[in-house]
């Protein structure tokens, strides 16, 4: 063998042995186990399965993947945190102690639109009282998961106490009552300590509007109230639409359409906002189908710490562009609905809020995106956080 070849054969070797040793030594690449809490409707005792089915879905995709594990959330309900009835029902009885404290604060404090602040400030002068030990015991439980889901609600809401000045009585003509307080508080309490604790939190519809009024933000109603509702329909075409964009009011306003009681959605395109776009699709046409059912809107004043991503469709109905060809086919409608400013998607700190319910539209267009964005902020919040515990 002359000196060249026997270069060239000792050169491959060291390749061989090299790609052997990388090959023997290398680890696969390990999940990140994601624990989630989920705060369901006070009715459901388990998490919605449209939002199960998407995280799982994701989080089979992205790189590493994700072993996410979810815990429901919901005093209403015995047996959801794997603890005793007796321990869950103590910490009911504690929520049911908060709502005449939350009802004397508003009381002092009658004009105040954010009424959350005034009850951090009684916690601190009176750490025995039911929201003092309520806030601890959420604030521990929030520090063995890594990310808060609030899920949509068939419940009234927020209670207007926590966000409208001059409210203070628990039931209200719009038919808030006490259990709206208790579910508003712990949903407020469980964003202050996933925030504190910086924590990723995504709300859908009730969940978006908690971190709204969070945030300081007040909610307002989209149409005139009128008890029983109404039973409207508004047709509107605009450029890029999927030819007629309908919306139906009865006592909510929703897009969807039920044929015996089974929902089916309508296709609504919207662009996808550049925010929750990988950076190779930066800049390109995506479309998401935002499927609606509410009657309260996160209205303005826009509170500080919101970044708006998105306004609600129907956001300053009355105002058209000149270059805007849309029309509507019911008058009837507009006089129904309040001409406002309504914010329809947000991110807040380590929040993103959306108004709209992505989970049911999952597979249409390109909606599973919003799910690819909270699955991408995990992968990264879990990232930094194994750096910080190396150091």
């Amino acid at each position: 063998m002359d000196r060249k070849s026997r270069v060239g054969f000792s050169m491959l070797a060291v390749m061989v042995l090299f790609f052997y040793a990388s090959f023997v030594t290398a680890e696969p690449a390990k999940e990140i186990e994601v624990n989630a809490v989920v705060i369901t409707d006070r009715h459901h005792s388990r998490m919605q399965p449209e939002i199960y089915h998407a995280f799982m879905t994701e989080s089979k995709k992205a790189k590493p993947a994700l072993k996410m594990n979810f815990v429901v959330f919901n005093p209403f309900k015995y047996r959801f945190i794997g603890e005793s009835e007796e321990t869950q029902k103590a910490l009911m009885d504690l929520l049911k102690g908060c709502v005449n404290e939350v009802v004397s604060i508003k009381k002092g404090h009658p004009q105040t639109a954010e009424l959350l602040s005034h009850i951090h400030v009684y916690i601190q002068k009176h750490p025995g009282s039911h929201l003092a030990r309520v806030h601890k015991k959420i604030e521990d439980f929030m520090k063995r998961y890594h990310f808060l889901i609030i899920e949509s609600s068939d419940t009234f809401g927020v209670h207007p106490m926590f966000y409208t000045p001059g409210v203070t009585r628990i039931n209200t003509p719009e038919g808030a009552t006490e259990k709206d307080i208790i579910e508003a508080l712990y949903g407020l309490f469980f964003v202050h300590a996933a925030l504190k604790q910086e924590k990723l939190i995504w709300g859908t519809c009730h969940g978006s509007q908690i971190g709204y009024v969070h945030a300081g933000g007040r909610l307002g109603r989209l149409f005139v109230y009128k008890k029983g509702g109404y039973n409207a329909e508004f047709k509107k075409t605009r450029p890029g639409s999927a030819e007629n964009e309908i919306w139906r009011l009865e006592e909510v306003l929703y897009t969807q359409k039920y044929l015996y009681d089974y929902p089916t959605y309508e296709l609504k395109k919207y662009p996808v906002p550049e925010i929750l776009k990988r950076e190779d699709r930066e800049g390109k046409e995506m479309y998401l189908n935002k499927d609606f059912e509410h009657s309260l809107g996160l209205v303005q004043p826009i509170p500080n710490g919101i970044e708006i991503i998105s306004y609600h469709p129907l956001s300053e109905y009355g105002k058209k562009a000149c270059e805007d060809t849309s029309r509507d086919d019911n008058e009837a409608f507009s006089k129904i609905l309040i001409n406002q400013v309504l914010v329809d998607a947000y991110k807040y700190k380590t929040m993103l809020g959306t108004q709209y319910h992505p989970q049911y539209t999952y597979n249409d267009l390109e909606t599973s995106i919003v799910f690819d964005y909270l699955v991408r902020q995990l992968i990264a919040q879990m990232t930094d956080k194994k750096k910080t515990e190396r150091k």
